[in-house]
């Protein structure tokens, strides 16, 4: 299975690739937000591009778990771009996704304002790899079991 992971900001959107055969997420790019009908034009040209089956969408939680105003809005502008690009949907734990992200980026020495563009591509990285660690470790320790 393909996958497009999705860090939803109010000003832009990261946005990531992973593979369930390889399970490394890799960074994409990064849309600016516009009106709704923009995002998903270009979010389906990321699904045709890529062949993407399912979004992971990154849900900002607070610290205590509890979902917040941000979260409420995330998952409500979710869920309109899956039914809009007809795919299944999945909301995964983002926090501290963004202080990874930028470990990573300042790991690589990267500065200026193109980094700072990068970050949130890199935080939807972040949000899928978890996701496809956590998914795939799990389903083999699973069959490992049985």
């Amino acid at each position: 299975m393909r996958f497009l992971g999705l860090d939803v900001g109010d000003r832009r959107i990261g946005v990531a690739f992973g593979d369930a055969d390889v399970r490394i997420a890799t960074p994409v790019e990064v849309i600016a937000r516009g009106n709704f009908g923009q995002d998903v034009l270009q979010l389906g040209e990321c699904v045709r591009r890529y062949a993407a089956e399912h979004l992971i969408v990154g849900l900002p939680r607070n610290m205590d778990g509890t979902h917040g105003d941000q979260a409420n809005g995330v998952i409500a502008y979710a869920e309109r771009v899956a039914q809009a690009l007809n795919l299944p949907i999945t909301f995964w734990d983002e926090r501290l996704s963004t202080v990874e992200a930028t470990s990573r980026l300042q790991a690589t020495g990267a500065r200026g304002k193109k980094s700072r563009r990068k970050l949130d591509a890199i935080a939807a990285t972040v949000i899928l790899q978890d996701y496809l660690d956590s998914t795939f470790v799990r389903n083999e320790a699973r069959a490992a079991r049985e």
